[in-house]
């Protein structure tokens, strides 16, 4: 079985208000046809793929194309003048042994490779044709310049998405009656008009089409919402003893002699935590925001930059879940100033001391830490995607 997709890719951006087609414009960090082709080879049926471009973009596409693992055949068609002269260029690229062929537009990013493989195990000889589609929830009315003139029964209307296809041989016929013009909006119409009867399986609101500015934020935000809502992050950081100065450990300041060196005022665990958090957000470390070459961070109060750390990741989309972290020194004894510590960083978070965990140990004499020459701290965050 020789399972063949045809995915429209060679439109323009007049509606999308671009300079460029509009599956090449970037959304969270991907251009849109990435995701679509994404999706595609996630199918478990899909055999082959023809890709309709314009010939001057196809260079572009295969890099695209390339930079997503598959075993798919892929094979490229050049665009038409309309849609229906681009699924007939396509069409002439599959395989001559070709069992089952859909059309796919390649503005519909999240169809999953199942609605894919859901569409070819429709296709039989008893339902010869496919489309996907979903109810129209909203009432429907038929106007006339602007007034209303009827409104239908919405409970048997559905509003086409993709892919649509038929058996191959049939599907021939629907390129044929292509060629001869007429005006069509989809393949089902075509399939419709030689009258094959056509079944409807499910579709998803989330299939829609990205067709305006308006449709790309859409995208961006479904995207957001299917990364994992949870990310971890871990940090450290070490400090080398400074007899003069102040100790100060989790905004606490534990006592006025026998403190850390650092440019700013040491505070090795909110360091910690703080690298802890914004590598979970996929962000570079304090050392990029607040610079030890920079004289406004000289003696800075850490707890100032813990919070502006938590401006940084909720600018991101995230808040902070929870934290533990572990402070390493064979001196000062710090149990007693634990709950302190967790009250104070809990604030500033706006989470609860419950939310955070402080361990202290030693590191049993071992190394610079052992020989009392500093004091080491760890951490790991939990942030969660903000809703």
């Amino acid at each position: 079985m020789i399972n063949s997709l045809i995915l429209v890719a060679a439109g323009n951006g007049s509606r999308m208000q671009a300079s460029l087609n509009k599956l090449l414009l970037s959304c969270a960090g991907h251009p849109l046809i990435y995701y679509t082709l994404r999706n595609v080879f996630q199918s478990r049926l899909l055999s082959e793929l023809v890709i309709v471009t314009k010939p001057e973009e196809k260079p572009v596409f295969e890099s695209i194309v390339d930079s997503i693992p598959h075993s798919i055949r892929v094979m490229f068609a050049p665009g038409g003048s309309d849609r229906a002269g681009s699924v007939r260029n396509g069409f002439h690229m599959i395989s001559k042994k070709s069992d089952k062929v859909l059309v796919h537009d390649g503005a519909r990013p999240l169809v999953d490779g199942k609605t894919i493989d859901d569409a070819f195990t429709a296709i039989s000889r008893e339902n010869p044709a496919v489309a996907v589609g979903v109810p129209c929830i909203d009432t429907i009315k038929k106007v006339e310049g602007n007034t209303i003139v009827e409104t239908p029964d919405r409970s048997s209307l559905f509003r086409a998405q993709t892919p649509q296809g038929a058996l191959t041989g049939l599907f021939h016929r629907a390129v044929e009656f292509l060629s001869r013009g007429g005006s069509f909006t989809d393949d089902a119409s075509v399939l419709e008009q030689l009258g094959v009867p056509v079944k409807l399986i499910p579709g998803k609101e989330r299939f829609f089409k990205v067709t305006t500015p308006d449709d790309m934020d859409r995208l961006e935000q479904a995207l957001r919402k299917d990364r994992c809502p949870f990310r971890i992050g871990q940090g450290y950081d070490v400090h080398r003893f400074d007899e003069e100065r102040p100790l100060i450990l989790g905004g606490v300041r534990i006592s006025e002699k026998g403190g850390l060196l650092g440019h700013s005022d040491a505070d090795v665990l909110l360091h910690a935590i703080m690298d802890s958090l914004l590598g979970a957000c996929g962000l570079p470390d304090i050392g990029h925001y607040f610079p030890d070459t920079d004289d406004r961070f000289t003696g800075a109060d850490s707890t100032r930059l813990l919070m502006e750390v938590k401006r940084i990741i909720e600018d991101e989309g995230y808040m902070v879940g929870n934290i533990d972290s572990t402070v390493i020194a064979e001196k000062p004894k710090l149990a007693k100033y634990i709950p302190a510590m967790k009250e104070k960083i809990a604030g500033f978070l706006d989470i609860l001391p419950g939310d955070i965990g402080i361990k202290a140990t030693t590191n049993e004499k071992m190394g610079a830490i052992g020989r009392r020459e500093g004091i080491a701290a760890m951490a790991s965050s939990i942030v969660c995607r903000r809703s």
